[in-house]
Order: structure tokens, then sequence, then C-alpha cells
């Protein structure tokens, strides 16, 4: 079986001169952000040895509210959120927002 011939639906259309709608393109992103930052804070919660629970004091959000964030499901991400972020995990939240939508998110950490 050759699965090089396999393509994703969104693919194929492309190839057939369909093109998303911009509102379609930008909720794609923000889910691929939202999923990239989820994994950014649950790898700097075990980290720094925190549960969800005690992660959720930190931010005022409950265990619930943070596995929320955690799995990219807290959307829209919003400004409050990432300096609630940036405190509770001694982080400086680094996004990048460009026109072509190679956005990014990163966290640098704090130097002891």
């Amino acid at each position: 079986m050759n699965h090089t011939r396999w393509k994703l639906s969104r693919e194929r259309k492309t190839n057939e001169g369909y093109v998303e709608p911009p509102d379609v393109v930008a909720e794609r992103e923000q889910i691929r952000l939202a999923l990239a930052l989820g994994q950014l804070v649950y790898d700097r919660r075990v980290t720094l040895g925190l549960t969800q629970a005690t992660l959720g004091e930190r931010l005022g959000m409950s265990s619930d509210d943070v596995e929320a964030v955690e799995l990219g499901g807290m959307l829209p991400i919003t400004a409050d959120l990432l300096v609630r972020l940036a405190a509770a995990l001694d982080v400086t939240v680094e996004l990048h927002v460009v026109a072509d939508g190679r956005n990014s998110v990163a966290f640098e950490e704090h130097a002891a």
C-alpha cells in the first residue's frame, strides 16, 4: 500500500483551486496557537512540579480551567491570560504575530 497518495481533504481542495475564507483561516490559526500555548503551560507546570490545582490558585482559576488551557481549549487567548500565565509560571511570554500567519508563542524562563 502506498500512503504517499493520501491527501487531506483540505489539501486536495486547495489543489483544486478552493480557497478557505479568511475567518476559517484565522480560526484555524487561533486553534494552532492555543494548542502550542497549552503544551508550553503543561511543560512549564510539570517542570515546576505544580499540580493543576496549585497553578489554578496562582492564576485565580479552577483546575478544570487550567486543564482547558493545557488542552488548547481556552479560546480566545487574551492578553490578560498571557500576563497571568507569565506571573504564575515565572516566565516571559513571547508572542509573535505576523501577517502571513506564521504566528508563534514561546516561554522564556527567568534566570535564577
